[in-house]
């Protein structure tokens, strides 16, 4: 429904109001949390959801909740993935009111501690592009009567601009990777290009300087220095391997993995071989592909820092539901669970919020092993 299409002034008025109250430039999950907040509040319901719905186009990603409490959530369970009357506003695309729930051929109850609920509005948010964001649910207003007509076009219309909303947030929210992402090369380049070079001039006028010195204490300090210079160049090189950004463009994994690994032998040093087990790309979607090459980058860069390696073993491989990344290298190992770094944290909470697990097999003077796996099902 358009907005001429709502008469009552009041009513006109708690739209625009409504709208300008989720016009700001929250990030996204805030934006749809006070989506769902004005939606309930703008007809008077006691309880709210948005429903995200995912990639798949027939389940639903999260569910943002409006008139329930941590406590009530917790003791409900787990979220609900678009079952039953839920996945019928998935499927029909379109709004659907109920005055008795219960009654409802597609309505197949609560779980239990699910507060009672009769009364229901379902109203599909689409972007500007006719996308399917989600659905906004409503149900019970507090007056205890049915959503009415009035209610329905309201709603309708908040969930349009909503969507619109949402399209300028993910608009917002690219321009910002993107300029994350050109600093970040602009910075490697500079590291490399501009600091890199001023230190092999300055290390290269000592070394020139060092046959006419004769004071070995003068000597010895100028070796020295060389040496920090030596150590400096590398953690600058490090630094830049560890920022550059992985540019996936139409590359398979196994692709991408060879250039990770290929970084490490020429601006590193460290000689790598790669084996990616055949077919993988058809195992995995290009969020989980990109998590492995994140993970990888980060073990390599702790193989780098911190192992005096120079070979490592790369190798991409499944087991059941899992893919594993296992680096293997010959540097001088380190005691697990002692001092464990950033790194070390990064890669193991990362491995399990994808379903997976990090471990690290390794002993003084006998090198280490990481494996880092995720589910490809999550």
């Amino acid at each position: 429904m358009a907005f001429h299409q709502i008469d009552d002034p009041q009513r006109l008025h708690a739209l625009i109001d409504a709208i300008l109250l989720i016009e700001t430039d929250a990030e996204l999950d805030g934006l749809l949390s006070r989506i769902i907040d004005t939606a309930s509040r703008l007809v008077g319901a006691q309880y709210g959801a948005l429903g995200v719905i995912s990639r798949d186009g027939t389940t639903l990603s999260s569910f943002i909740t409006y008139g329930i409490n941590r406590e009530q959530r917790a003791a409900i369970g787990s979220e609900p993935r678009g079952d039953g009357l839920l996945g019928e506003i998935i499927r029909r695309r379109t709004t659907l009111r109920i005055d008795e729930l219960a009654e409802h051929l597609t309505s197949s109850g609560f779980p239990p501690n699910h507060p009672p609920m009769r009364r229901f509005l379902g109203v599909p948010v689409a972007t500007g592009d006719g996308h399917i964001f989600g659905n906004l649910y409503l149900t019970d207003p507090l007056d205890g009567e049915p959503f009415s007509e009035e209610d329905e076009q309201l709603i309708e219309a908040f969930g349009r601009a909503a969507g619109l909303v949402i399209d300028q947030e993910t608009l917002r929210s690219n321009v910002r990777q993107l300029t994350l992402t050109e600093e970040r090369e602009r910075l490697a380049r500079d590291l490399h290009d501009t600091v890199i070079q001023r230190l092999f001039g300055v290390g290269l006028a000592l070394q020139i300087s060092l046959p006419s010195i004769v004071n070995d204490d003068v000597r010895a300090r100028i070796d020295n220095v060389l040496d920090e210079l030596d150590l400096t160049i590398h953690e600058i090189r490090t630094t830049i391997f560890e920022i550059d950004q992985d540019h996936p463009m139409d590359q398979t994994l196994e692709e991408r993995v060879k250039a990770l690994s290929s970084e490490v032998e020429s601006r590193l040093g460290v000689l790598a071989d790669v084996k990616v087990e055949a077919g993988i790309d058809d195992e995995i979607g290009p969020e989980l592909a990109h998590q492995c090459v994140q993970a990888l980058r980060e073990i390599l860069s702790n193989v780098v820092r911190h192992s005096q390696a120079t070979a490592v073993e790369v190798k991409l491989e499944t087991d059941g539901n899992l893919i594993e990344v296992i680096v293997r290298d010959n540097g001088i190992g380190f005691t697990p669970n002692i001092g464990s770094g950033r790194g070390v944290r990064n890669l193991s909470s990362r491995a399990r919020e994808l379903g997976g697990n990090c471990t690290f097999d390794s002993k003084i003077g006998g090198g280490t092993t990481v494996r880092w796996s995720a589910n490809r099902t999550v």
